[in-house]
């Protein structure tokens, strides 16, 4: 169990970490005004108004691989029941997007961006991660028999 939080903790602040490293070229295509508040919504409105599809483009982005890069790491650290890993850490960025795209408007692609892009590519970061896991054979191997002294 602990394995399992750990892992989806691990994926939420990796991928949290990578939306952020993403969106900084953004930020700096497009800096707030100098004075800015960035309590005051109505300055953040009409701000990401006028913000150019460059960096527009930079939040799709970040907003794609963040779910994947933490789904794949939850369901790699994981080991286990991937898709369920990749999809809690997929069901955390989800949240986030639907509160950002609820708190400031977002041009309506990249409200579909927002919703969709989550879902699948939580599911395509855990069905990575379920891939490239190493499997074990089941049952008795060659080596087990002879540190079993059972070898013929």
């Amino acid at each position: 169990m602990w394995r399992s939080i750990l892992a989806v903790l691990a994926g939420i602040f990796a991928g949290g970490f990578l939306v952020f490293l993403i969106e900084i070229p953004g930020m700096l295509m497009h800096p707030l005004p100098p004075g800015a508040d960035m309590n005051d919504v109505e300055v953040l409105r009409s701000h990401l108004e006028k913000a150019p599809l460059g960096a527009l483009v930079l939040v799709a982005i970040a907003w794609t691989l963040g779910p994947l890069v933490g789904s794949w790491l939850a369901a790699t650290i994981a080991g286990r029941a991937f898709l369920g890993h990749g999809v809690i850490v997929g069901m955390f960025f989800l949240a986030a997007d639907v509160l950002n795209i609820r708190s400031l408007p977002h041009p309506a692609w990249l409200n579909v961006v927002g919703v969709v892009a989550p879902i699948l590519a939580s599911w395509l970061g855990a069905f990575l991660a379920q891939r490239s896991a190493v499997r074990r054979p089941s049952g008795p191997q060659p080596s087990d028999l002879r540190e079993k002294n059972m070898a013929c």
